[in-house]
């Protein structure tokens, strides 16, 4: 047995406790005996593991201790411990992988309702690491403030997002209804500010209507939520009942969602075989997501572009490798990792990557992405309007070899 002093005693508490904040809420059941002297009895097995915190979280206490005695402001217990968790979850270096609060992770799980109070615009992650507004909603703030598609939010209430973490940038543009939110924005080169005030926005993941005179189908998928294979199936129904020509299925834009949604969604499109092959974190164990026989009859065409990400890219792989229908537009983004939200006992929570998926082929698409049957990068080359990937799309489906997939030369 070992006898530990009560100022050490204390130190190893504290290394015990943080080490418990730190891997959220799981508990370490402790039983000492009181001996004279203020002096605590543990087991050498204990000792060696207290010892072991001590080593590993010293410094990070003496740094909370020390923020805590010399920054100029007051700073709270909470925010530094925040603070640790996120940068911890950020040290892994991967934008996907994030550290949530309570209030975070409730905004994120209200992402999947297809309802919530924000700013009433679609963002992702641009080029340069900042967001970039890729849809303006009907109705919403952003349209009432003057914001335009291809504008790029440097900041939000002052605190820029360059690079980071795109679904925590984006809960932060969500909110109570009728808060404010202070944006920096970029446009042509030249910065300026807008507060806009949170309203509520109802954003159905699924709209459809009629083109080329009524006889081709189009429906728009913008995410993959609770309700959108659903709606989806729906909307599909109706075309093929009123037997349109053709089908276009635009995923441009859609940066991704549930995997189980865009899985039977491929479901309605392909026969019998594989959407795509997961992989853990040894390589060696996959989960394999298939499709059974029943797939429409309707030739369709699938519209990507360079925002399409993640769950959209599951799909557009599934139906490329499986020779459904054409694929137009531009090289999809190369998310290829699946993320897992998970809430912790505390209301907190975490979006964390859990595994690599592949193409029904074997190719992977993290960093990659999926090409196109037909490469239309632009679609209005000659700022007249004209919409040519969707051209293109009708196109195919006007063709004579509609339904019979060629070699793309």
């Amino acid at each position: 047995m070992f006898i530990i002093k009560k100022r050490n005693f204390i130190f190893m508490l504290s290394a015990v406790f943080l080490a418990g904040m730190l891997v959220f809420g799981v508990g370490f059941k402790l039983s000492f005996d009181v001996v004279g002297g203020g002096a605590r009895i543990v087991s050498a097995a204990d000792y060696e593991e207290y010892s072991a915190y001590k080593d590993n979280y010293a410094e990070l206490i003496g740094f909370d201790e020390y923020l805590k005695d010399n920054f100029y402001m007051p700073v709270s217990a909470e925010t530094l411990e925040v603070g640790a968790y996120k940068g911890m979850f950020a040290s892994l270096g991967d934008r996907y992988t994030v550290y949530y609060t309570a209030d975070e992770y409730r905004r994120q799980s209200e992402n999947t309702q297809g309802e919530f109070s924000g700013i009433g615009a679609t963002v992702s992650m641009d080029e340069s690491g900042y967001l970039g507004i890729v849809e303006i909603l009907p109705g919403g703030a952003a349209e009432r403030e003057g914001l335009l598609v291809g504008d790029v939010i440097v900041s939000i209430d002052g605190v820029s997002y360059e690079g980071q973490d795109l679904n925590g940038a984006v809960a932060l543009l969500h909110g109570e209804e009728g808060s404010e939110v202070r944006l920096l924005v970029r446009r042509n080169g030249e910065e300026f500010e807008k507060t806009l005030i949170r309203a509520k926005v109802i954003t159905p993941s699924v709209s459809s209507e009629w083109l080329a005179d009524g006889n081709i189908g189009y429906i728009r998928v913008s995410s993959f939520a609770n309700r959108t294979a659903e709606d989806f199936g729906a909307a599909l129904r109706d075309m093929e009942e009123k037997q349109a020509g053709g089908l276009i299925i635009d995923l441009r834009n859609n940066g991704g969602g549930l995997v189980d949604r865009g899985v039977e969604i491929a479901d309605m499109l392909l026969d019998a075989g594989t959407v795509a092959t997961v992989r853990s974190r040894d390589g060696t164990e996959s989960t394999v997501y298939t499709t059974e026989d029943g797939a429409t009859r309707l030739p369709y065409v699938l519209l990507v572009n360079g925002e399409t990400a993640s769950t959209s890219e599951i799909l557009a792989g599934a139906v490329k490798d499986n020779s459904g229908g054409y694929i137009v537009g531009a090289k999809t983004t190369g998310k290829g990792i699946l993320q897992r939200l998970e809430r912790f006992a505390g209301g907190d929570g975490a979006r964390i990557t859990v595994a690599q998926y592949f193409t029904p082929n074997g190719d992977a698409v993290h960093g990659v992405g999926i090409t196109p049957d037909f490469i239309v990068d632009d679609p209005d080359p000659n700022g007249d309007g004209a919409d040519m990937q969707l051209e293109k799309a009708i196109e195919l489906l006007s063709s004579e070899t509609t339904g019979q997939r060629q070699p793309v030369e």
